[in-house]
């Protein structure tokens, strides 16, 4: 089988977790995995990281960073852009696949529940900045540290970005997902987002649609999936950590965003 690419290991769960180990398996087959996730003790999950990190290095398969010179190696701020992420907590060895939950225990799967939390890592960098952050492939392992408690639910920070992305050109290394969105929108659009934090919502308003049509709504329905775009619904149905709602504006509309009668200025965020 080919295992995940990227692979952090933590003892225990959480803020203060402590990270033992960051992996690289570039694509490789490795069956050493299973062997951890199989873990009973501290010890034994700690000793097995450690074999499996001496076996990559050992034969060029990846590259490893473990204790003490446990510098973060990723592209991303958290561990919610790695593919796989193991962390030993209680009694038994957890996983969680790209920040959406923690959905094995001992290799067992574990259904989603209503009352789950967002996952939350110790932060690998000092803050979420964009710095570096940009160079990542995809968008959830650009902004995932954003929609869990590990950068404490910056949502309007989240919208500004969101923004950006619907009104800048696509550049080089932009994720595949941003371009196909940008390829469903007008170039011409222009965009009111209004962040509710309290609600953990985001309000879209797209003006450059004269009434209804089949344009307006495939933009609207473009736009209806940046939750799951952006890595805020988890894929194994548990429940949702932002909502969005997507209006086309009318004209009338538009008078309660005067800024937007300035052709240069293409989108505006208000928050309340």
């Amino acid at each position: 089988m080919t295992c995940a690419t990227t692979h952090d290991f933590y003892l225990g769960r959480g803020p203060d977790a402590d990270r033992i180990a960051s992996i690289d398996l570039n694509h490789c087959a490795c069956t050493s995995l299973a062997a951890i996730e199989d873990a009973r003790t501290a010890d034994e999950f700690r000793r097995r990281v450690e074999r499996l990190g001496d076996t990559v290095h050992r034969h060029e398969l990846g590259y490893v960073t473990s204790t003490p010179s446990a510098w973060w190696p990723w592209l991303w701020p958290t561990s919610h852009g790695t593919d796989l992420t193991y962390a030993f907590d209680g009694d038994a060895v957890w996983t969680c696949q790209r920040g959406q939950r923690w959905s094995a225990c001992a290799g067992h799967y574990v259904p989603p529940g209503p009352d789950e939390a967002p996952v939350v890592f110790p932060p690998g960098r000092d803050s979420c900045g964009y710095t570096g952050v940009d160079a990542a492939d995809t968008i959830s392992r650009r902004y995932g540290p954003m929609l869990g408690r590990t950068h404490g639910d910056r949502v309007e920070e989240l919208g500004m970005r969101i923004l950006a992305d619907l009104t800048l050109p696509p550049g080089p290394g932009t994720p595949v997902e941003l371009a196909a969105l940008h390829s469903r929108l007008a170039p011409d659009l222009r965009y009111a987002v209004t962040v509710d934090s309290s609600a953990a919502e985001l309000e879209i308003e797209v003006f450059g649609y004269r009434g209804g049509g089949l344009a307006s709504d495939l933009a609207r329905d473009a736009l209806a999936s940046v939750p799951a775009l952006y890595g805020w619904t988890d894929l194994d149905g548990g429940p949702p950590r932002f909502g969005v709602r997507v209006l086309i504006a009318d004209d009338n509309r538009s008078r309660s965003h005067l800024i937007l009668a300035n052709p240069h200025i293409h989108a505006i965020l208000t928050t309340h």
